[in-house]
């Protein structure tokens, strides 16, 4: 009775609430996306880091426009954000796409990474409808008694 109770209780807390967080053994990123508590954005993130003793006559504007013109020829949009790394003479960038995690790459070589952050961007966001489908689908079945809630998952 005392390894049982708390599985009960906390399954009947999710049944209640339909908050993933009180299903036992059941946390996935799927439910947790379902229920809207984490984000699935596929926006891709370009994280600059410059080295503290680099010396370039490149500014960071420059290197922002070189990138958004880069991923414009692709109908895809980059939020470029900068990191200053101390002790460190090198420029490189890194592409960040949900959990994925593209490079580094040096800057001479960013547009490498360009393509595959571009499309792990249209997989994510493809991943993303395919859930809001089944959540709809979901929804829109009649399932009338608690029983099949039950089974369902």
């Amino acid at each position: 009775m005392l390894i049982i109770l708390p599985a009960v209780i906390a399954l009947s807390a999710y049944f209640i609430t339909k908050n993933p967080h009180f299903r036992p053994l059941g946390i996935t990123y799927e439910k947790l996306a379902e229920a809207g508590l984490i984000a699935t954005s596929g926006e891709i993130v370009a994280l600059i880091s410059i080295g503290s003793q680099v010396k370039s006559n490149t500014q960071k504007n420059d290197i922002r426009n070189a990138l958004n013109v880069a991923f414009d020829r692709y109908n895809a949009k980059v939020r470029v954000k900068f990191r200053d790394t101390p002790s460190d003479n090198t420029v490189s960038v890194t592409y960040i796409v949900g959990r994925s995690q593209i490079g580094p790459y040096p800057f001479s070589q960013a547009a490498k990474g360009i393509k595959a952050s571009v499309r792990a961007e249209r997989m994510v966001k493809a991943h993303a409808e395919a859930l809001e489908k089944e959540l709809a689908r979901k929804q829109t079945q009649s399932n009338s008694g608690s029983w099949f809630r039950v089974f369902d998952n």
